[in-house]
């Protein structure tokens, strides 16, 4: 990491606006992580403390208008800094269309997310909540310690939940609940 986190003493307003001392302290002892993650998915630092800040801004915004309420600062700083990175990498990927290049299949597209909707309407809340945890980078070993649970247990869970869902969105398979899913082997999932 070679960009410090810049220090402060009291709230100040940056390019994207007013921003509390105490969400500033916070987001400077995240920073180390935050570097990490901005390098390995948006390919460099500053763009990370960029987005960093923004959301820093964000949520001083938020919270003196009174729209939210933060009991963990350090946990809704890090998911609002991976939303902040998302949108970052789909500005950047709608910034690189080539227009001559050749046409997007986007039936595709809507059919991979049809698929990714049916897999998550077979989860519970508890299991689409650890995927969507796993998705935005967290490990077993952090929803346990979360959860106060063992991270064995989830992983086992999660397994089980996956091959479960597998066999029943396998191509011609009829689901408990009747329904023949045959969207996965059209797309050679499985």
């Amino acid at each position: 990491m070679k960009t410090p986190w810049p220090s402060l003493d009291a709230p100040y307003v940056d390019q994207f606006g007013c921003i509390d001392k105490d969400v500033h302290e916070a987001a400077g002892e995240i920073w180390q992580w935050a570097a990490t993650y901005a390098i390995t998915t948006l390919g460099d630092e500053g763009s990370g403390q960029l987005a960093l800040k923004k959301v820093c801004a964000k949520i001083t915004e938020r919270r003196a208008a009174g729209a939210i309420q933060i009991g963990n600062l350090h946990a809704y700083l890090k998911t609002a800094f991976k939303h902040e990175v998302l949108a970052q990498l789909k500005r950047n990927r709608s910034a690189e269309v080539d227009l001559s290049a050749e046409p997007v299949d986007y039936a595709l597209d809507i059919n991979q997310k049809i698929l990714v909707e049916q897999i998550l309407a077979r989860m519970s809340s508890e299991d689409r909540r650890i995927t969507e945890l796993l998705i935005l980078g967290y490990s077993f070993e952090e929803i346990a310690k979360a959860d106060g649970t063992r991270s064995n247990i989830i992983r086992s869970r999660y397994s089980k939940l996956l091959k479960r869902i597998k066999r029943e969105l396998q191509p011609g398979t009829v689901s408990p609940r009747g329904k023949n899913y045959l969207v996965l082997g059209a797309f050679g999932v499985f």
